[in-house]
């Protein structure tokens, strides 16, 4: 076995050879990240290159990257852009979510067998999608100001807030009845955690950026840093896990910057970008391989019919959804379409949660195996079909190819 450091170094540079690859062959890097998690984690080579110690120091750095994963997704909300394309965004993002948050659950609790809270997990897991993914695509093909562009950035922005509220949700319920304490407990404990992040806002969050005001990009993402680890601290003192806490830290630190009379958002942009680089380039790849690692390929092979279940699932159930909520909103088949894969990518979102499920005792390895089965053949295929459609209807995008 190497010594931790080594270790890392091989995994650092094969998770990074294998998303530069993906980029080459137009696929998102996260499938070469969990590639590279899941070849490491076949047992010859998890057993040589792998200590104990190797594995929780990568394990508490995949954490720091869902820290730093969600504090980002926070700095990006922007609650005031919701009000365009509100209503076609709203009923896009109700319906693509719904349908396979519904079917995951009547799946998994009436056919498999599963208990109730397990169920639920498993359809919030079918239902997110990864925006992230999507918006890559659309910049790549220059249609990020084009409608369907917008639609698919807002029902995209309105899915991470409803999917989160209720990741947020199932996540205290779960840690709080890991406790026998009740659902009076979870509410108190959001309750407590509002008022904590009232307070941040008002007296606490203006004289530390006051501290860094005027001083250099690293101090500023110092203080951003500090604001993200506190809340996450908090958070997970209170059982609503540690991404609740760094989510919403972005999303306060991000209303203070650009909202209010003393506007800053060339500070806001400068957090964003520090945190984008530290966050994508280093902490968030391991934690998708450590997805990876966690991975029994022996288990997806073996239940095929659950992974196939989970995947139908979560492709047609999101793009079927997006296409009723176009054609309710007076838009074409066609338009639908494009819209649906455009949001069903997954691979980011779902594997945290799956992790913490497992982490919690709510999955067992058999049902987070198929969760990554799911998230990887989704996260290949849908880029791979929304480019065709882009090119096959690029009229109805009013853009040139």
């Amino acid at each position: 076995m190497l010594e931790p450091l080594p270790a890392l170094f091989i995994t650092i540079l094969i998770a990074y050879a294998l998303g530069e690859i993906c980029k080459i062959i137009k696929v998102p890097r996260v499938v070469g990240h969990l590639t590279a998690g899941v070849i490491l984690g076949l047992p010859l080579l998890k057993n040589y290159l792998f200590t104990k110690e190797s594995l929780n120091l990568i394990s508490l750095l995949a954490d720091l990257g869902i820290i730093l994963f969600f504090f980002f997704i926070g700095l990006g909300i922007n609650l005031k852009g919701f009000r365009a394309n509100l209503k076609e965004s709203s009923l896009v993002s109700i319906f693509n979510t719904i349908i396979p948050l519904s079917l995951g659950f009547i799946i998994s609790y009436y056919v498999f067998n599963l208990d109730f809270i397990a169920s639920t997990v498993i359809g919030l897991c079918l239902a997110v999608s990864s925006q992230l993914i999507s918006l890559d695509i659309l910049d790549e093909f220059n249609i990020l100001k084009t409608k369907i562009g917008q639609l698919i950035i807002t029902s995209g922005a309105v899915d991470d807030v409803f999917e989160l509220i209720l990741i947020s949700i199932i996540l205290a319920v779960i840690n709080v009845s890991n406790d026998y304490r009740g659902v009076f407990q979870v509410i108190s404990n959001v309750s407590v955690f509002i008022v904590l992040l009232i307070l941040l806002r008002l007296i606490i969050l203006p004289y530390v950026f006051k501290l860094f005001e005027g001083r250099t990009t690293t101090s500023l993402f110092s203080g951003a840093l500090i604001v993200a680890f506190l809340t996450a601290v908090l958070s997970d003192l209170l059982g609503l896990d540690i991404f609740i806490g760094a989510l919403f830290a972005g999303v306060v630190i991000r209303h203070m910057l650009l909202i209010g009379k003393h506007k800053k958002p060339w500070e806001e942009h400068s957090i964003t970008h520090s945190i984008h680089i530290v966050a994508f380039g280093f902490l968030v790849p391991l934690f998708f391989v450590s997805v990876g690692l966690n991975t029994n390929l022996d288990l997806i092979f073996n239940n095929l019919n659950l992974s196939f279940a989970f995947l139908l699932i979560a492709l047609f159930g999101t793009v079927i959804g997006s296409v009723i909520g176009v054609r309710l909103s007076k838009g074409s088949f066609k338009e639908g379409l494009i819209v649906g894969f455009g949001v069903s990518p997954k691979g980011d979102t779902e594997l945290i949660l799956a992790t913490l499920a497992l982490s919690a005792g709510v999955f067992t390895q058999t049902i987070f195996s198929a969760i990554i089965f799911m998230a990887v053949l989704t996260t290949l295929f849908s880029p791979i079909i929304f480019r065709i459609l882009i090119k096959k209807y690029s009229y109805l995008l009013n853009v040139r190819h």
